[in-house]
């Protein structure tokens, strides 16, 4: 397939199925999180035992409740307050990486579809977790202060540390990820070997066909 064409048809096929493919994702995200709200759930009751409750789901809701009560705006101890602090996460901030992904892969003209498709999907997964811990880490710290900081004998990391942790894995990541995914999966497909080799022939090889496209015809 010429390079121009595979490209036309790849933007095709692409506008054809981002609609879809964010619709399905719209139905499926919470179930899509479920495994990395569990994981993540256990993570964070393990380093910080005093300050996480439990990260759950609430609704169509993801929670994250802590182990302390609120009285006018401010954390205090549960017997101090009816309440019990938590803070909303939206792990959907994330995981459209999964339908951005999917859009790019299947609109790509390939031999084989199923199997590479879960192995993205399988190397999105760990970059989602590390989205979904950096949301908690920053809820907490923005909303409880010193008391998530200055936890004795835990190590926390630095505020700077969370916050430039938060912009990577949670502003820029789920965006890049799947287009490096998608490029690394697909080097080979006839769509990117004539996006980004269109230049590789050599001085000597672009001479030669010179050559030979201005030399004349052999006579009988």
């Amino acid at each position: 397939m010429q390079p121009d064409r595979a490209l036309r048809q790849f933007l095709l096929f692409a506008f054809v199925l981002i609609l879809p493919c964010f619709a399905l994702w719209t139905v499926a995200a919470q179930p899509l999180a479920m495994p990395v709200v569990g994981l993540v759930d256990l993570i964070l009751k393990t380093w910080f035992p005093t300050i996480v409750e439990q990260l759950q789901f609430h609704g169509a809701d993801t929670v994250l409740l802590t182990r302390f009560g609120e009285l006018n705006g401010t954390p205090v101890p549960p017997s101090q307050s009816e309440y019990q602090l938590g803070f909303t996460i939206n792990p959907g901030i994330l995981s459209y990486s999964f339908a951005f992904y999917a859009a790019l892969h299947f609109a790509t003209q390939k031999k084989e579809y199923l199997w590479s498709f879960l192995t993205g999907v399988m190397v999105l997964y760990p970059l989602f977790l590390l989205g979904v811990v950096s949301l908690c880490l920053k809820q907490l710290m923005v909303n409880l202060g010193p008391l998530f900081l200055d936890q004795p004998g835990v190590l926390v990391p630095n505020s700077n540390l969370i916050a430039l942790f938060y912009q990577l894995n949670v502003l820029i990541i789920p965006t890049i990820a799947p287009i490096a995914l998608w490029i690394w999966q697909n080097w080979d497909t006839p769509l990117l070997r004539g996006v980004f080799r269109r230049d590789e022939e050599t001085p000597a090889e672009t001479a030669g066909h010179s050559l030979l496209s201005g030399a004349p015809a052999e006579r009988d």
